[in-house]
């Protein structure tokens, strides 16, 4: 496949412009890595020589080949720099405001026939566009870390997007060996979007008395879901100041804190210092990478719930966890079809068995869903909902769901 881009241009040189940076070199791309502070460019490339020495210790790669890549990366503290570029993406601090602020610069900076990306995880690409001046040659570009070795990239279309600037992107993505996904706007695109109720439930259970050794056991089973990760170890993974600054981030535009137990634990516990793995406590204590249960988490969940008014049992099934987790999820990537922000659900299930650890074997999501029987989920939503109160509109199914699992009803009687 001849290249569809000759020369890259990378913006922030922290460890997702640094990822980025190494997925694009290792394709045999040339690469102008900017930061405007010369100690973040300096660690930056230290990061990255330092993985590729790794590679080779590891022999992953030879001498030669880890030598090859690194040259291929030039470090730069000019923006003007990237005025040789033929495609730009910016992977700063996850902020509107310096994003917003940046993709103008660089709508000043670069040539006119230069497509420009952010590497956004959540963030308006709409607003990103418009402040470019090109918004048709402008795209989202949802790196998952970390980006040298994660295959899913979530493109997101801009409502203005050219269908040309999201071929290429499509294409360049390909290129890269990796699995492109095209979406539409909205907070959290596909993945995150989907991701937050299954987060949300999984805090719930954890307030009402399961414990994340518990939970995870049940996501993780190949009896249940076979995830390569259950919620509270991703959670751990990224960082619990991720999910509380998403929270945050969410709260800030919707009526999120109405529900004044919403993902409690994982802001209390950021609040606290434990950010997860890399604070060695998260829900889980950590030795090296082993996670041992931490009764300080569970006890943190009981305090949380008396504050919350929130009733602890001790009869919470590994059924009920999974239809928790599960079904809120499947029912939001309904919605997302139905607002078009995924176009299909083949595009849904690619994105949680390329991106999230989703077992390949069931499909993903919506494969699941069939698998189970949307009039099935719908139901237990509905149940859920009767059971549990509905103030928040939190097992509302779906139109689009209730919709489907009617026609199936009808089509089994038939």
């Amino acid at each position: 496949m001849a290249q569809t881009f000759k020369n890259i241009g990378i913006v922030g040189a922290g460890t997702m412009g640094g990822g980025i940076a190494m997925a694009f070199a290792n394709a045999g791309f040339a690469v102008t890595l900017v930061d405007a502070q010369q100690a973040a460019l300096d660690r930056g490339m230290l990061r990255i020589s330092t993985t590729y020495t790794e590679a080779f210790q590891r022999g992953k790669i030879d001498s030669d080949t880890a030598a090859q890549r690194l040259a291929r990366i030039s470090p730069s503290t000019v923006l003007a720099d990237l005025a040789r570029c033929d495609f730009v993406i910016e992977a700063v601090f996850e902020d509107l405001k310096l994003k917003t602020s940046l993709a103008a610069q660089l709508g000043q900076v670069c040539d006119a026939a230069t497509i420009l990306a952010s590497n956004t995880s959540s963030l308006d690409v709409n607003l990103l566009a418009q402040a470019s001046a090109r918004p048709d040659r402008y795209v989202g570009m949802h790196f998952f870390s970390p980006a040298h070795i994660m295959r899913l990239v979530e493109v997101v279309r801009g409502r203005d997007a050219s269908d040309d600037s999201v071929n290429r992107i499509v294409d360049l993505v390909k290129e890269l060996g990796k699995v492109p996904v095209v979406c539409g706007v909205c907070f959290g695109f596909i993945g995150n979007r989907m991701a937050e109720p299954y987060l949300r439930e999984a805090e719930a259970l954890l307030l009402e008395g399961a414990t994340p050794s518990q939970i995870d056991a049940v996501a993780q089973s190949p009896e249940w879901l076979g995830m390569a990760m259950g919620p509270c170890r991703m959670m751990d993974l990224a960082g619990l100041d991720i999910g509380a600054s998403i929270v945050a981030e969410r709260a800030a535009t919707t009526k999120l804190m109405d529900d004044a137990s919403y993902r409690a634990l994982v802001r209390a516990l950021t609040a606290q210092g434990h950010l997860g793995q890399k604070s060695g406590r998260g829900f889980y204590r950590y030795e090296g990478r082993n996670a041992i249960e931490l009764p300080e988490t569970i006890e943190l969940a009981r305090s949380l719930a008396q504050k919350h008014g929130i009733t602890q049992r001790s009869n919470i099934t590994d059924e009920e966890i999974l239809q928790r987790l599960l079904y809120p999820l499947i029912n939001e990537g309904f919605e997302l079809l139905r607002e078009g922000v995924a176009f299909s659900s083949q595009d849904i299930d690619t994105v949680f068995t390329a991106g999230f650890g989703f077992p390949s074997a069931r499909g993903g999501p919506m494969a699941m869903a069939r698998a189970i029987g949307l009039d099935k989920i719908a139901a237990q939503m509905q149940a859920f909902a009767r059971q549990r109160g509905n103030t928040y509109g939190y097992w509302t199914p779906s139109p689009l769901l209730v919709t489907l699992a009617d026609q199936a009803a009808l089509l089994k009687k038939v």
